[in-house]
Protein backbone atom coordinates (compact mmCIF):
# COMPACT_ATOMS: atom_id res chain seq x y z
CA UNK A 1 0.00 0.00 0.00
CA UNK A 2 1.18 3.58 -0.65
CA UNK A 3 -0.12 5.29 2.54
CA UNK A 4 3.17 4.63 4.87
CA UNK A 5 1.92 7.08 8.12
CA UNK A 6 2.30 6.03 11.53
CA UNK A 7 -1.00 5.27 12.51
CA UNK A 8 -1.38 3.03 9.65
CA UNK A 9 1.29 0.58 11.47
CA UNK A 10 -1.65 -0.80 13.63
CA UNK A 11 -3.71 -1.52 10.79
CA UNK A 12 -0.95 -4.09 9.45
CA UNK A 13 -1.06 -5.73 12.83
CA UNK A 14 -3.42 -8.92 12.55
CA UNK A 15 -5.04 -10.61 15.88
CA UNK A 16 -7.32 -13.38 15.38
CA UNK A 17 -10.36 -14.60 17.02
CA UNK A 18 -9.90 -17.72 19.58
CA UNK A 19 -12.46 -19.88 18.55
CA UNK A 20 -15.31 -19.44 16.28
CA UNK A 21 -18.56 -20.37 16.40
CA UNK A 22 -19.68 -23.46 14.00
CA UNK A 23 -20.53 -22.46 11.09
CA UNK A 24 -22.16 -23.10 7.63
CA UNK A 25 -19.80 -24.33 4.56
CA UNK A 26 -20.96 -21.12 2.80
CA UNK A 27 -20.47 -18.07 5.27
CA UNK A 28 -16.41 -20.26 6.06
CA UNK A 29 -16.22 -18.98 2.70
CA UNK A 30 -16.61 -15.24 3.37
CA UNK A 31 -13.94 -12.84 4.27
CA UNK A 32 -13.28 -12.03 8.36
CA UNK A 33 -13.54 -8.63 8.88
CA UNK A 34 -10.59 -7.92 11.37
CA UNK A 35 -10.26 -4.75 14.32
CA UNK A 36 -7.06 -4.33 15.78
CA UNK A 37 -7.24 -1.82 18.66
CA UNK A 38 -9.71 -0.12 16.53
CA UNK A 39 -7.91 -0.18 13.12
CA UNK A 40 -9.47 -2.18 10.32
CA UNK A 41 -7.18 -4.51 8.56
CA UNK A 42 -6.77 -5.88 5.09
CA UNK A 43 -4.34 -8.98 4.68
CA UNK A 44 -1.78 -8.58 1.71
CA UNK A 45 -1.69 -12.08 0.66
CA UNK A 46 -2.44 -14.92 2.72
CA UNK A 47 -6.10 -15.06 3.87
CA UNK A 48 -7.15 -16.16 7.48
CA UNK A 49 -9.79 -19.71 6.81
CA UNK A 50 -11.57 -21.87 8.66
CA UNK A 51 -10.39 -25.41 8.84
CA UNK A 52 -11.94 -28.09 8.83
CA UNK A 53 -13.12 -28.37 12.21
CA UNK A 54 -14.51 -24.76 12.09
CA UNK A 55 -11.48 -23.06 13.92
CA UNK A 56 -9.59 -19.68 12.37
CA UNK A 57 -6.62 -20.40 11.63
CA UNK A 58 -4.26 -17.05 10.67
CA UNK A 59 -0.39 -16.83 8.92
CA UNK A 60 1.75 -17.22 12.47
CA UNK A 61 4.40 -14.36 11.94
CA UNK A 62 2.25 -11.52 11.51
CA UNK A 63 0.22 -12.62 14.48
CA UNK A 64 3.15 -12.99 16.92
CA UNK A 65 5.29 -9.53 15.71
CA UNK A 66 1.76 -7.94 15.88
CA UNK A 67 1.95 -8.68 19.30
CA UNK A 68 5.62 -7.61 20.12
CA UNK A 69 6.82 -11.33 19.62
CA UNK A 70 10.09 -12.82 18.21
CA UNK A 71 9.08 -15.96 15.86
CA UNK A 72 11.01 -18.67 15.24
CA UNK A 73 10.55 -21.57 13.05
CA UNK A 74 12.62 -24.87 13.05
CA UNK A 75 11.71 -26.50 9.64
CA UNK A 76 13.00 -30.13 11.12
CA UNK A 77 11.26 -30.56 14.16
CA UNK A 78 8.16 -28.60 12.46
CA UNK A 79 8.15 -26.69 15.56
CA UNK A 80 7.09 -22.23 15.70
CA UNK A 81 8.51 -20.83 18.71
CA UNK A 82 7.64 -16.86 19.89
CA UNK A 83 9.19 -15.39 22.70
CA UNK A 84 7.57 -12.43 24.25
CA UNK A 85 8.83 -10.98 27.83
CA UNK A 86 9.94 -13.60 29.51
CA UNK A 87 7.02 -16.17 27.93
CA UNK A 88 8.06 -18.65 25.78
CA UNK A 89 5.46 -20.11 23.18
CA UNK A 90 6.10 -23.73 21.75
CA UNK A 91 4.01 -25.01 18.95
CA UNK A 92 4.28 -28.24 16.54
CA UNK A 93 2.65 -28.40 13.57
CA UNK A 94 -0.01 -31.07 13.48
CA UNK A 95 0.01 -31.56 17.27
CA UNK A 96 -2.71 -30.10 19.48
CA UNK A 97 -0.16 -30.06 22.27
CA UNK A 98 1.82 -26.81 23.07
CA UNK A 99 3.38 -25.39 25.49
CA UNK A 100 3.53 -21.98 27.47
CA UNK A 101 6.99 -21.72 29.66
CA UNK A 102 6.91 -25.57 29.59
CA UNK A 103 3.61 -25.94 30.88
CA UNK A 104 1.78 -28.41 28.88
CA UNK A 105 -1.71 -26.96 26.90
CA UNK A 106 -3.88 -28.60 24.88
CA UNK A 107 -6.02 -26.75 21.28
CA UNK A 108 -8.81 -28.52 19.61
CA UNK A 109 -7.50 -28.24 16.00
CA UNK A 110 -4.03 -28.02 15.14
CA UNK A 111 -1.37 -25.49 13.06
CA UNK A 112 -0.88 -26.20 9.26
CA UNK A 113 0.98 -25.20 6.60
CA UNK A 114 -1.19 -23.95 3.14
CA UNK A 115 0.41 -20.94 0.29
CA UNK A 116 3.73 -21.43 1.46
CA UNK A 117 2.98 -19.90 5.38
CA UNK A 118 2.62 -21.18 8.65
CA UNK A 119 -0.96 -21.07 10.22
CA UNK A 120 -1.88 -21.25 13.36
CA UNK A 121 -5.40 -21.93 15.22
CA UNK A 122 -6.64 -18.85 16.26
CA UNK A 123 -7.29 -19.64 20.12
CA UNK A 124 -3.24 -19.92 20.31
CA UNK A 125 -3.58 -16.23 19.92
CA UNK A 126 -5.58 -15.36 23.06
CA UNK A 127 -4.83 -17.94 25.66
CA UNK A 128 -0.95 -18.24 24.54
CA UNK A 129 0.29 -14.71 23.57
CA UNK A 130 -2.46 -12.73 25.47
CA UNK A 131 -4.88 -11.11 23.63
CA UNK A 132 -8.48 -10.20 24.32
CA UNK A 133 -10.70 -10.98 21.11
CA UNK A 134 -13.84 -10.65 20.63
CA UNK A 135 -16.20 -12.03 17.65
CA UNK A 136 -19.12 -10.53 16.47
CA UNK A 137 -21.29 -12.66 14.66
CA UNK A 138 -23.80 -10.83 13.50
CA UNK A 139 -21.06 -8.77 11.50
CA UNK A 140 -18.79 -11.83 10.97
CA UNK A 141 -15.90 -9.92 12.42
CA UNK A 142 -13.84 -10.17 14.95
CA UNK A 143 -12.22 -7.39 17.26
CA UNK A 144 -8.90 -7.12 19.20
CA UNK A 145 -7.37 -5.47 22.19
CA UNK A 146 -3.60 -5.35 23.41
CA UNK A 147 -2.02 -3.83 25.88
CA UNK A 148 -3.32 -0.34 27.13
CA UNK A 149 -6.11 -0.71 24.08
CA UNK A 150 -8.47 -2.32 26.16
CA UNK A 151 -8.53 0.36 28.80
CA UNK A 152 -8.45 3.48 26.55
CA UNK A 153 -11.08 2.05 24.62
CA UNK A 154 -13.16 2.29 27.78
CA UNK A 155 -12.30 5.91 28.63
CA UNK A 156 -13.07 7.04 25.14
CA UNK A 157 -16.32 5.37 25.37
CA UNK A 158 -17.05 6.60 28.61
CA UNK A 159 -16.34 10.14 27.77
CA UNK A 160 -20.09 11.83 27.33
CA UNK A 161 -20.94 13.44 24.47
CA UNK A 162 -23.06 16.55 24.97
CA UNK A 163 -24.65 17.17 20.88
CA UNK A 164 -28.26 18.31 21.18
CA UNK A 165 -28.84 14.89 19.76
CA UNK A 166 -27.62 12.79 22.60
CA UNK A 167 -28.92 15.26 24.95
CA UNK A 168 -32.77 14.40 23.47
CA UNK A 169 -32.22 10.58 22.30
CA UNK A 170 -33.83 7.81 24.14
CA UNK A 171 -31.03 5.52 22.87
CA UNK A 172 -28.19 4.18 24.52
CA UNK A 173 -24.63 5.23 24.05
CA UNK A 174 -23.87 1.80 23.08
CA UNK A 175 -24.22 -1.53 23.49
CA UNK A 176 -22.21 -3.50 25.38
CA UNK A 177 -21.49 -7.45 24.91
CA UNK A 178 -20.58 -9.96 27.33
CA UNK A 179 -17.24 -9.23 27.01
CA UNK A 180 -17.68 -5.37 27.62
CA UNK A 181 -16.67 -3.65 24.32
CA UNK A 182 -18.67 -1.09 23.23
CA UNK A 183 -19.93 -0.43 20.01
CA UNK A 184 -22.32 1.64 18.35
CA UNK A 185 -24.43 0.58 15.86
CA UNK A 186 -27.35 2.05 13.72
CA UNK A 187 -31.10 2.02 15.11
CA UNK A 188 -30.12 0.33 18.35
CA UNK A 189 -27.44 3.30 19.94
CA UNK A 190 -26.02 6.23 19.75
CA UNK A 191 -23.72 7.98 17.44
CA UNK A 192 -19.90 8.08 18.46
CA UNK A 193 -17.50 10.50 17.09
CA UNK A 194 -13.88 10.63 16.08
CA UNK A 195 -12.17 13.76 15.64
CA UNK A 196 -15.44 15.14 15.23
CA UNK A 197 -16.44 12.58 12.29
CA UNK A 198 -19.90 11.68 14.08
CA UNK A 199 -20.89 7.81 12.89
CA UNK A 200 -21.65 4.45 13.93
CA UNK A 201 -19.13 1.31 14.08
CA UNK A 202 -21.90 -0.66 12.32
CA UNK A 203 -24.31 0.55 9.74
CA UNK A 204 -27.75 -1.14 8.86
CA UNK A 205 -26.44 -1.27 5.14
CA UNK A 206 -23.28 -3.18 6.24
CA UNK A 207 -20.75 -0.30 6.03
CA UNK A 208 -18.49 -0.23 9.14
CA UNK A 209 -16.32 2.52 10.56
CA UNK A 210 -13.95 2.24 13.64
CA UNK A 211 -12.01 5.18 15.01
CA UNK A 212 -9.26 6.68 17.61
CA UNK A 213 -7.96 9.41 19.16
CA UNK A 214 -4.98 11.12 17.47
CA UNK A 215 -2.73 13.58 18.47
CA UNK A 216 -0.65 14.66 15.76
CA UNK A 217 -0.10 15.22 12.08
CA UNK A 218 0.07 11.91 9.84
CA UNK A 219 -1.94 9.34 12.13
CA UNK A 220 -4.66 7.51 10.84
CA UNK A 221 -7.80 8.29 12.92
CA UNK A 222 -10.60 6.53 11.00
CA UNK A 223 -11.21 4.33 8.74
CA UNK A 224 -14.47 2.36 6.90
CA UNK A 225 -15.23 -0.11 4.55
CA UNK A 226 -17.88 -1.20 2.38
CA UNK A 227 -18.18 -4.55 2.48
CA UNK A 228 -18.74 -6.91 -0.27
CA UNK A 229 -18.10 -10.10 2.13
CA UNK A 230 -21.66 -10.28 4.17
CA UNK A 231 -24.72 -11.58 2.69
CA UNK A 232 -27.87 -8.73 2.92
CA UNK A 233 -25.17 -5.95 2.28
CA UNK A 234 -26.89 -3.20 0.48
CA UNK A 235 -23.91 -1.77 -1.84
CA UNK A 236 -25.84 1.38 -2.65
CA UNK A 237 -26.66 2.52 0.68
CA UNK A 238 -23.33 1.41 2.38
CA UNK A 239 -22.05 4.62 -0.48
CA UNK A 240 -24.66 6.72 0.10
CA UNK A 241 -23.59 6.55 3.68
CA UNK A 242 -19.53 6.82 3.32
CA UNK A 243 -20.47 10.27 1.38
CA UNK A 244 -22.79 11.31 4.09
CA UNK A 245 -19.66 10.44 6.53
CA UNK A 246 -17.29 12.14 4.48
CA UNK A 247 -19.21 15.22 3.80
CA UNK A 248 -19.03 15.87 7.83
CA UNK A 249 -15.83 16.91 7.16
CA UNK A 250 -13.82 17.03 4.32
CA UNK A 251 -14.38 19.26 1.62
CA UNK A 252 -17.32 19.10 -0.82
CA UNK A 253 -14.91 18.70 -4.12
CA UNK A 254 -12.20 16.30 -2.63
CA UNK A 255 -15.36 14.12 -1.69
CA UNK A 256 -16.78 14.45 -4.90
CA UNK A 257 -13.22 13.13 -6.16
CA UNK A 258 -12.92 10.47 -3.44
CA UNK A 259 -16.84 8.96 -4.29
CA UNK A 260 -16.15 8.98 -7.91
CA UNK A 261 -13.64 6.86 -7.30
CA UNK A 262 -15.19 4.56 -5.10
CA UNK A 263 -18.32 4.10 -7.29
CA UNK A 264 -15.71 2.57 -9.84
CA UNK A 265 -16.24 -0.48 -7.88
CA UNK A 266 -19.48 -2.78 -7.68
CA UNK A 267 -18.98 -5.78 -7.89
CA UNK A 268 -15.75 -7.96 -5.29
CA UNK A 269 -13.92 -8.72 -8.27
CA UNK A 270 -13.34 -5.48 -9.16
CA UNK A 271 -9.73 -3.56 -7.90
CA UNK A 272 -9.03 0.07 -6.98
CA UNK A 273 -5.41 0.69 -6.83
CA UNK A 274 -4.24 2.51 -3.70
CA UNK A 275 -5.39 6.66 -4.55
CA UNK A 276 -4.88 9.17 -1.96
CA UNK A 277 -6.91 12.22 -2.00
CA UNK A 278 -6.25 15.56 -0.11
CA UNK A 279 -7.89 18.59 1.10
CA UNK A 280 -6.58 21.69 3.32
CA UNK A 281 -6.66 19.36 6.53
CA UNK A 282 -7.11 15.71 5.81
CA UNK A 283 -5.43 12.80 3.63
CA UNK A 284 -7.36 10.35 2.43
CA UNK A 285 -6.53 6.63 1.03
CA UNK A 286 -8.99 4.46 -1.32
CA UNK A 287 -8.36 0.89 -2.17
CA UNK A 288 -9.37 -2.24 -2.85
CA UNK A 289 -8.05 -5.53 -3.68
CA UNK A 290 -9.45 -8.36 -5.42
CA UNK A 291 -12.64 -9.72 -3.55
CA UNK A 292 -11.56 -7.66 -1.04
CA UNK A 293 -13.69 -4.65 0.72
CA UNK A 294 -13.20 -1.01 -0.06
CA UNK A 295 -11.47 0.50 2.32
CA UNK A 296 -11.36 4.37 3.03
CA UNK A 297 -9.18 5.66 5.61
CA UNK A 298 -8.95 9.27 6.90
CA UNK A 299 -5.91 11.22 8.81
CA UNK A 300 -4.50 14.70 9.53
CA UNK A 301 -2.13 16.05 7.10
Amino acid sequence: MKLKKTGFVLMSLVLLLTMMPAMTSAASKLSIVVEVNGNLISFPDAKPFMDKSNRGQVPVRLVSEALGAEVGWDSKSKQVTAEMGEDTIVLTMGQKAYTVNGQTKQLDTVAQQKQNRTFVPLRFVSEALGAKVIWHKDLYSVEILTGLAAVQEEKKDDKVDDTADNATSTLPKYIEDSWGVKRSIEGETQKTTSEGFSHYNSYNSGLIASGHKSNGKDLMFLQSQVRFDKDGVDYSQQVKDLDELLRQKIETETVDKIMKYVKQKTKREDELEAKEFSDKTYGIQVESRYWDNIVVSIWYK
